[in-house]
C-alpha cells in the first residue's frame, strides 16, 4: 500500500473540490433510489464543523472571534459550512482537525445505524429530510440523525475545548493570490 500521508495537494483537493465531486453522487443516489446514505454522513460533517467553530466562539475572550464564531456556527448548523471552515477552522488547524474527528464519530454512528436521507439538504436544519416519505412512521433515520448529530457536536466541541484552541494561538496567514504570468504587478 502506498504512503497515505496527506499532502498539500490532497488537502487542497479535499477542501476545494469535495463538494463538487460529492454532490453529483448524492444527486444520483436520490434520483435513482429516493434516498442517500452518503448525504446522511455529510450532514454529520456539517454539524461537526459548526460545533468546532462554536467551541472557539465560546472559549475565546476576543470579541471579533466570538462574533465570527457564532455567525459561522449558525451558518454551519444551517448547512453552509464555508464561513466556519474558511473563517476560523482552517486558520487554526487543530480546530479543523477537531471538527474532522467529530465528523468521523458522527459518520460512524450514521453508518452503524444505517441512517439515510430522503432529501437534498444538510446541517441541523435538514432534519426533515431524515423522515421517510413512503413510510412516515418509520423513524430509524430520524433517530440516527439525532444521535449522530449529538455525537458530532459533543466530540467536536470537547476536542476543540481541550486540545484545539486557545487565545494564545496565532491564526494561519491568508495565502496571497498568485500573479498570472505576464500580468503587471
Amino acid at each position: 500500500m502506498s504512503n497515505m500521508t496527506p499532502t498539500p495537494i490532497s488537502f487542497s483537493f479535499l477542501v476545494n473540490s469535495s463538494k463538487s465531486d460529492i454532490v453529483p453522487l448524492v444527486a444520483q443516489q436520490i434520483a435513482s433510489t429516493g434516498q442517500s446514505s452518503l448525504n446522511a454522513i455529510i450532514c454529520a460533517t456539517m454539524v461537526s464543523q459548526g460545533a468546532a467553530v462554536l467551541a472557539v466562539a465560546i472559549k475565546s475572550k476576543k470579541a471579533d472571534m466570538k462574533e465570527l464564531g457564532i455567525a459561522a456556527a449558525i451558518s454551519a448548523f444551517c448547512g453552509v459550512t464555508e464561513p466556519a471552515i474558511y473563517g476560523i477552522n482552517l486558520r487554526y488547524k487543530k480546530v479543523f482537525a477537531s471538527g474532522c474527528i467529530g465528523s468521523a464519530f458522527g459518520g460512524l454512528v450514521t453508518g452503524l445505524m444505517h441512517g439515510t436521507m430522503y432529501g437534498f439538504t444538510g446541517g441541523l436544519i435538514g432534519f426533515s429530510s431524515f423522515f421517510n416519505p413512503a413510510h412516515p412512521t418509520q423513524l430509524n433515520s430520524f433517530y440516527t440523525f439525532l444521535i449522530a448529530s449529538a455525537v458530532s457536536i459533543i466530540v467536536s466541541f470537547i476536542a476543540v475545548w481541550v486540545w484545539g484552541y486557545n487565545d494564545n494561538m496565532t491564526m494561519g496567514k491568508k495565502v496571497a493570490k498568485k500573479q498570472r504570468p505576464g500580468s503587471a504587478k
